[in-house]
């Protein structure tokens, strides 16, 4: 091995954690396109859930000093296994990574590049793409497509969704993930909304950088919970406890004059994400949707001004769920019909 090499896992820039289970050859693809980082400055942990199969390097083909692989011996579910793999970073900067997911070859070299650009703030995230199959990406000019934002500014644009990005994937400061108790789990089920959570903290921060160029793909399957669970009361829980949480980071000092804007843009998402994950199942109106909406009319009530327009959208929503379920259920009877 390199002395260049050793230098690097000793004490590396970067630490991805990448939580898997059993999904043995989509780890392979995940893996591969980290290891094909133009930058060699990285250690990889891979913590396994699927406690019916061991991982080794041998079974994965592949053999890299950079990758360290833990079999859990019992399964810690996916919020528990992430803050494990945080715990054993030593990395200065640190990403979680889905084995289902993928970066590009410039990740760690454009993280480390902003990093330098904007003198080593605490959080650099990035845009995405997302699919089925993974298509190559042309080279990416960072220096063009970075820049740093305060804490509100960041805050803001991403509660209306100006940027785009995934709130555990990126170059996030180790020591500020390991402050904060790293990724918090949310609700009753597998946790949506944990992501959006930890952006949403990083509002509190003074300097947040950005880098407007999809350095990762996220790949929407089948087997993706997040791009197809139709449970209901795991989103509604998990809307719940991000309300909560959230009700107290818009009072900071720094964000607290924007509180009700804010809280306005995130009731909005919620909405919006709430009838998308109604359309899949098959409930038409169940009581935990009911019940979710009436939370979020009582933190809108809060917002002042903008109650009347939250009111507008969430009967602009519903208007949308209610012609798309008709013209679903008509599709399957004719279906069925013939």
């Amino acid at each position: 091995m390199s002395v260049y090499l050793k230098k690097f896992m000793a004490d590396p820039l970067f630490t991805f954690g990448v939580t898997t289970y059993n999904r043995i050859e989509m780890l392979k693809e995940c893996l591969t396109s980290i290891l094909r980082q133009t930058s060699p400055d990285f250690e990889v942990i891979v913590g396994n859930d699927y406690t019916a199969d061991v991982i080794t390097n041998e079974s994965l083909g592949i053999s890299d000093s950079r990758i360290r692989i833990v079999n859990h011996p019992h399964n810690l579910g996916e919020v528990s296994n992430m803050n494990y793999l945080l715990s054993k970073a030593k990395g200065r900067y640190f990403s979680w990574l889905a084995d289902d997911d993928l970066v590009i070859p410039q990740f760690v070299e454009a993280i480390h590049t902003t990093l330098e650009k904007f003198s080593y703030p605490a959080c650099v995230f990035t845009s995405y793409n997302e699919g089925l199959e993974y298509k190559p990406e042309p080279v990416i000019a960072v220096n063009h497509c970075s820049r740093l934002m305060n804490g509100d500014e960041f805050l803001q644009q991403y509660l209306s969704r100006t940027l785009k990005l995934i709130g555990c994937y990126g170059g996030i400061e180790t020591k500020y993930l390991k402050e904060i108790g790293g990724i918090e789990e949310l609700g009753d089920g597998f946790s949506p909304y944990a992501d959006n959570l930890l952006a949403i903290r990083a509002g509190k921060l003074d300097k947040v950088a950005y880098v407007d160029a999809p350095l990762i793909f996220f790949r929407t399957h089948d087997q993706s919970l997040s791009y197809t669970s139709c449970g209901l009361t795991a989103y509604t829980s998990a809307q719940q406890d991000l309300l909560s949480r959230c009700e107290e980071i818009f009072e900071h000092d720094s964000i607290s004059h924007n509180r009700q804007l804010n809280m306005f843009h995130l009731l909005i998402w919620c909405s919006r994400d709430i009838y998308s994950v109604l359309y899949r199942g098959s409930s038409f109106l169940p009581r935990s949707f009911i019940n979710n909406l009436r939370v979020l009319d009582r933190y809108a009530r809060g917002t002042g001004w903008l109650y009347p327009r939250f009111l507008l959208l969430n009967l602009w929503f519903a208007a949308k769920y209610l012609v798309r379920r008709i013209l679903k259920n008509r599709g399957q009877h004719e279906a069925s019909d013939s």
